[in-house]
């Protein structure tokens, strides 16, 4: 009885720490906390392989290995078995290494980034904008979508994969 109490209460400290892994991480243009752009899903697995991961089986050769989970949600585009976009949207509590998060204002990605932003209208939402970084490089960016002045969803990962306005559709 004393092995299983002990063995409940490691699971329950292991699933605590990997929730905290996981509400400490920041997203950034090549990925987020220790998940990065060009990662196989297996390798994605063995450093997250939270309960909250949705495992659906691949349907083609785009889809998304998804994470919800304490505020901490985050979904992994995956083309061809490898990650090429991260996305925060919905109640994700996540932030961008400069504090950007679901909710951030217009103004305030203007006061963190500057000039560097691009602001285009919203393809689809005509109270809204989509706000693109690029990196020094211009392999990388961080893309923000907005409406009514405030970030709705953001995504990071490769310049070429930020462009897919419809995710994989």
């Amino acid at each position: 009885m004393k092995r299983a109490v002990l063995l409940a209460a490691a699971a329950g400290s292991m699933l605590a720490a990997v929730s905290f892994a996981a509400s400490s991480w920041c997203l950034g243009m090549g990925g987020i906390g220790p998940i990065r752009a060009g990662m196989a899903v297996e390798q994605v697995l063995a450093l997250a392989d939270f309960p909250g991961i949705e495992r659906k089986q691949a349907a083609s050769e785009c889809w998304y290995l998804r994470y919800h989970g304490d505020g901490s949600d985050f979904d992994l585009m995956i083309i061809d078995g490898k990650v090429v976009r991260v996305e925060l949207k919905g109640a994700s509590k996540l932030r961008t290494f400069s504090g950007a998060g679901i909710g951030t204002t217009e103004s305030s990605l203007a006061t963190m980034y500057g000039t560097r932003l691009e602001v285009q209208p919203h393809k689809y939402d005509p109270a809204g904008h989509t706000i693109t970084l690029k990196s020094s490089d211009g392999d990388f960016g961080l893309r923000f979508e907005t409406s009514g002045g405030k970030v709705t969803a953001i995504q990071g990962g490769p310049w070429e994969h930020l462009n897919y306005v419809e995710g994989c559709g």
